[in-house]
């Protein structure tokens, strides 16, 4: 997969949510196989995620070397997966893959796509508001 199928695979998966209301996407290009994608996608229920990734299109696949998907209501964060070498992610399993929560704690997670991210979010916030 390129960079340009890999940007389209990122919009069409967006543009399949039925929870997002608007959303934006930069590209900065810093090679004709290396960019930094961030964004900011808005629900229907005012919430927002802020994401950003450095990728690079190898022979094999996208190459994924940071990453943030931080999760919000206003400015309260409600989750954040990144990969950044936090120091106080340093002993947990994953390292430097992490989650922290809402309560501040830090857990364990393994490298995480923006469709997972999204799940989670529809399946345990979205819909959880709707019930």
């Amino acid at each position: 997969m390129n960079i340009n199928e890999y940007i389209s695979k990122l919009e069409a998966l967006i543009n399949s949510s039925s929870a997002i209301a608007s959303y934006s996407l930069n590209i900065d290009r810093k090679t004709a196989e290396i960019v930094f994608i961030s964004g900011k996608i808005e629900f229907r229920n005012d919430s927002i995620l802020d994401f950003k990734e450095f990728i690079e299109s190898t022979e094999k696949a996208i190459e994924k070397y940071k990453y943030a998907y931080n999760y919000r209501k206003g400015s309260n964060s409600i989750f954040r997966y990144d990969n950044a070498p936090d120091p106080r992610a340093k002993d947990i399993k994953t390292f430097p893959d992490h989650k922290h929560l809402k309560d501040g704690s830090i857990i364990q997670s393994e490298p995480i796509e923006l469709s997972e991210v999204l799940n989670e979010i529809e399946g345990a916030y979205i819909i959880k508001e709707r019930d």
